[in-house]
């Protein structure tokens, strides 16, 4: 079992570290990488979302013919979903399960700050505000420069994409949603229940937006306990 997983908006595919080791032999953990960062860094930005989409479903197709499920969390749930919704309209294998963390449902409006307009003071407090700032990050300024400039792109990668009405999908799916995040509340989370024809659960994690950094060890437990629901289709 593959096991996809997608960054959150200014982040990167390190934020999955351990994430093989926690899960064990059993997945195969995929950690997704954007352009424009690690070791990407020299490759430019995506901020249409329909384009990324494409340059996704066109580099891991040939990986998603067996069987494998995906996460993603915040920016990454919403690119999980989409790319699920693209496998589905073409009649391609579906993943086992999909699971999206620290995401809103895509169908309500957004509630992430309007990377067009927002002065990069804005964008730093606003991301600081969510923890997702370290310390040792505004302690450079050339550093925070950076982190800002790839925030601001992801954002606006966001917010490209198209609200549509709900589509339920023929995949089991379950939300992640942390007690004291602000864009998304475990309340808020019960809005994805429209987005599949299957089975639908919300579970409730300790900590803010960025829990999986905060609680690696109970969001790995929660995540292994959901993974057998996918093996159980195969």
């Amino acid at each position: 079992m593959r096991l996809f997983c997608f960054h959150h908006a200014g982040g990167a595919a390190s934020s999955f570290a351990g994430w093989q080791e926690g899960l064990g032999e059993s997945v195969t953990v995929v950690p997704v990488q954007l352009p424009g960062r690690e070791r990407r860094i020299r490759q430019p930005r995506f901020r249409d979302f329909g384009r990324l989409l494409d340059e996704l479903d066109e580099q891991l197709a040939p990986l998603m013919e067996g069987h494998y499920a995906v996460y993603g969390h915040s920016l990454g749930g919403l690119i999980a979903h989409e790319l699920t919704r693209r496998v589905v309209a073409t009649g391609r294998r579906t993943p086992e399960l999909l699971m999206v963390g620290a995401c809103a449902p895509p169908h309500l409006p957004r509630a992430a700050v309007a990377p067009q307009h927002a002065s990069d003071a804005e964008l730093t407090s606003w991301m600081r505000g969510l923890g997702g700032v370290p310390d040792r990050v505004t302690r450079h300024p050339d550093w925070l420069r950076r982190s800002v400039g790839l925030l601001r792109d992801d954002l606006c990668l966001a917010h490209s994409h198209p609200r549509r009405p709900a589509v339920p999908l023929p995949v089991p799916l379950r939300v992640l949603a942390a007690q004291d995040d602000p864009l998304l509340t475990p309340a808020q989370a019960h809005g994805w229940s429209g987005h599949t024809s299957y089975d639908f659960r919300v579970h409730t994690l300790p900590g803010g937006h960025f829990f999986h950094r905060e609680y690696p060890e109970t969001t790995l437990r929660v995540i292994s306990q959901l993974l057998p629901v996918a093996t159980e289709r195969v």
